[in-house]
């Protein structure tokens, strides 16, 4: 099954958007990275570690500027088995289509087909 990763500025934002996922897409393994410490903001290294942790193929969704910066690199710089994708859908309508899409057994590629449908 495909993961989703989120990537947030805020701890808020990403946990809110895991939950959501995790009620309407229960069976879809959702991780989130929001915030550094108590702060708004990314970091690559947390990034890095959350990419590196995977057991499954991901599309990653991310919200503004460093975040998206901090996700490329940790994406490019992934040395694992699996699939990792960057998605420029928004955060959450973006990261909840794929996820529902993967829980009614969409592949990978099914999801970022109806991301660009829908999103551009």
């Amino acid at each position: 099954m495909t993961s989703i990763v989120i990537i947030s500025h805020s701890k808020e934002i990403a946990t809110g958007t895991k939950a959501l996922l995790s009620q309407m897409a229960a069976e879809v393994p959702v991780f989130a990275q929001g915030g550094v410490g108590d702060d708004i903001g990314t970091s690559y290294d947390q990034i890095q570690d959350l990419i590196n942790q995977l057991d499954d193929d991901a599309l990653c969704f991310y919200d503004i500027g460093s975040a998206e910066m901090n996700l490329e690199l940790a994406i490019e710089m992934y040395e694992g088995d699996y699939r990792v994708e960057k998605v420029d859908a928004p955060i959450v309508e973006g990261s909840f289509t794929a996820a529902v899409k993967c829980s009614v057994g969409g592949s990978m590629d099914d999801a970022i087909a109806e991301l660009t449908q829908t999103f551009g």
